[in-house]
């Protein structure tokens, strides 16, 4: 028994804090409820944006409340349309920087910290 106890811990223990975070459930919600409702200030900056009035939602990016929500989504969300962006993000960046935001406003996307020189070398895409 205190083996069980031990290896759990050590299990607990070793987990990312990156990992830990993409494990958080959201509050129970309704079928029928719109992220907008609670969420209004981050739902008109994503709607007023780039993938807002492409018809991109919410659960694109953050899942379901109820199956696979993610409070802070992983780049691999974004390899749908912008494939390449998240391979340049994956090969340059350390480990612990593998997101989108360092560079990128979290809701509406857009480059909040310009670097030196271009980051994304774009050849295609949608």
């Amino acid at each position: 028994m205190n083996f069980i106890l031990v290896l759990l811990s050590v299990f607990i223990l070793a987990q990312t804090p990156g990992a830990m975070a993409k494990t958080k459930t959201h509050i129970a919600t309704p079928d029928d409820q719109e992220c907008s409702e609670c969420h209004v200030d981050q739902a008109s900056v994503w709607f007023n944006g780039k993938h807002g009035l492409m018809n991109v939602k919410c659960i694109v990016c953050h899942g379901s409340t109820d199956k696979n929500f993610m409070a802070k989504p992983d780049v691999a969300q974004c390899i749908g349309c912008h494939g390449e962006e998240v391979e340049q993000v994956r090969m340059k960046t350390a480990q612990a920087e593998k997101t989108c935001f360092p560079c990128h406003d979290h809701h509406s996307l857009s480059i909040k910290n310009p670097p030196a020189k271009q980051f994304h070398v774009v050849t295609g895409g949608k």
